[in-house]
C-alpha cells in the first residue's frame, strides 16, 4: 500500500495567508501542517509516500527536498482535482491524507486497524476513517457502516484519511474530485466508514488555522 498527502490545492479558504505560502508549508506551534502529516504516517507500512503539488509548488518542494527528500512529489502542472490527484499515483492501494487536520499522534494507531480491516473486507472498495462523538457532523453513516453519500443525515465526522482499493478510479477522467466517486460508489454499497477514537480537529479555513495557531 502507498499513500498520498493531498497537498496541490489553492488555499483560497485561508484568505491572505496563503498569499505567499502554500497551506501545507502555514505552521502551527511553530511546524509545518504537512510536517504533522508526515509524523503520522513514519514507520507505518507504506511502500511510497506520495505528495501532490500545485500552488506556489517551488516553495513546497524545496521545503520536502531539503526535510524529506525520500517522499515523491506528484507536481500537477493544471490541478487534477482530489479525484484525479489520486489516479495520477495510484498502482496499489493507497491511503489518502487530507492536509486540513490537525493529526494527533495517537491516530496514527488507528489508521493501522483500519489498514487491517480495509485488507481483511476485499469489497470494500473505498473506507473513510470518521469520528462520531464530534460536535460537527459532515456524513451519514447507517448502522452497518454504509455511508451515504450526499448525505441525508449528518451524523458523523469525517477525519481526513480514507483507503481506496486499487483501480477504483480505473473508469474516471483525468480531472475530477473525489466526491464525484464518493457518490457513485454510496449507490452501489461500496463506500464505508471506519469508526474511530481519536479527533482531528479540521483547520481548514482561516478561521479555524487562527484558532490553534500560535
Amino acid at each position: 500500500m502507498d499513500v498520498l498527502i493531498l497537498a496541490a490545492g489553492f488555499g483560497s479558504r485561508m484568505g491572505d495567508l496563503t498569499k505567499n505560502i502554500p497551506k501545507p508549508l502555514l505552521s502551527i506551534n511553530q511546524k509545518p501542517l504537512i510536517a504533522y502529516t508526515i509524523e503520522l504516517i513514519e514507520n507505518l507500512p507504506f511502500d511510497n509516500i506520495y505528495v501532490n503539488t500545485h500552488y506556489q509548488a517551488d516553495i513546497l518542494h524545496r521545503f520536502l527536498n531539503q526535510n524529506y527528500p525520500h517522499i515523491k512529489i506528484s507536481h500537477e502542472v493544471n490541478i487534477l482535482g482530489t479525484g484525479g490527484g489520486i489516479k495520477k499515483v495510484q498502482n496499489q492501494d493507497i491511503c489518502i491524507l487530507n492536509i486540513d487536520n490537525l493529526w494527533q499522534p495517537k491516530f496514527k494507531l488507528e489508521i493501522k486497524n483500519a489498514i487491517s480491516f480495509f485488507q481483511k473486507n476485499i469489497l470494500i472498495e473505498n473506507l473513510l476513517l470518521v469520528h462520531s462523538k464530534s460536535n460537527f457532523f459532515d456524513l451519514d453513516i447507517s448502522d452497518n457502516s454504509v455511508i451515504n453519500f450526499p448525505p441525508v443525515k449528518k451524523n458523523t465526522q469525517f477525519q481526513g484519511c480514507h483507503l481506496l482499493r486499487n483501480g477504483a478510479l480505473n473508469l474516471y477522467p483525468e480531472i475530477f474530485d473525489i466526491p464525484k466517486y464518493w457518490k457513485e460508489s454510496s449507490q452501489e454499497k461500496k463506500l464505508y466508514g471506519f469508526e474511530t477514537s481519536i479527533l482531528n480537529p479540521h483547520i481548514g479555513t482561516r478561521e479555524l488555522y487562527l484558532k490553534y495557531q500560535k
